[in-house]
């Protein structure tokens, strides 16, 4: 999935010609707390609803919001998930999408993509998850996906993100909920399980670790 298919068709951006009083209207009719901002179809910046309420209602936002001059934005053949860290970085929940030549394409919402991360993880309904833990010179998606293979299973979804320094913490879906055997095999490969969820094999009774899981989609 990459930018350009994630974009909010019933969002609309600000334009530096609006006046401050229009622009909090519109934003609040939208139900959202920013919106990117551009002229002439380049990005300007971004609008926050809480800054706008603090300026002066009859002035236009070109007049009142300097331009930023390398605004954060995505570019339409970005995948998924490279968009995380720039919303991250930038503490929007919005994200703005330009072509190759810098012009305006549209709005990408960071809900829209929890969302659907979310449902890589349930995709096809009960499979396990595991959350791994290992050093990140020895992860290599290809062969921590032989392993699950060779015990009969498919890695449906993976996450990562980083743990202490040098070692990652891997999330994990399966097509199954059979995973003791694979457990097993990652075991002997000295790769730490730290937790196993939605397993019928497998007991785990740490219910608050659940969120670890998802823990990074409060971006």
């Amino acid at each position: 999935m990459i930018a350009s298919q994630l974009i909010n068709e019933h969002l609309s951006p600000l334009r530096t010609t609006d006046s401050v009083d229009a622009a909090l209207l519109f934003m609040i009719s939208q139900g959202v707390t920013e919106l990117p901002l551009i002229e002439q179809k380049q990005l300007w910046n971004y609008v926050r609803l809480q800054q706008l309420a603090t300026l002066p209602k009859d002035q236009t936002l070109g007049d009142v919001i300097s331009k930023h001059p390398f605004p954060p934005s995505a570019h339409s053949n970005n995948h998924l998930y490279e968009l995380i860290p720039l919303l991250a970085a930038n503490e929007l929940s919005i994200l703005a999408v330009t072509d190759a030549d810098g012009q305006y394409q549209g709005i990408i919402e960071q809900k829209s993509i929890n969302k659907l991360i979310a449902d890589s993880f349930t995709y096809r309904g009960m499979g396990a998850i595991l959350v791994l833990r290992m050093s990140d010179r020895d992860f290599a998606p290809s062969q921590l996906a032989r392993w699950i293979e060779e015990n009969g299973a498919k890695l449906l979804g993976i996450m990562i993100n980083h743990a202490d320094q040098g070692q990652l913490r891997i999330n994990v879906k399966l097509n199954t909920t059979t995973v003791k055997p694979i457990l097993a095999t990652l075991e002997r490969q000295s790769i730490v399980v730290e937790h196993v969820f939605m397993a019928e094999d497998h007991d785990e009774n740490d219910s608050k670790a659940f969120d670890m899981v998802f823990k990074f989609f409060d971006i």
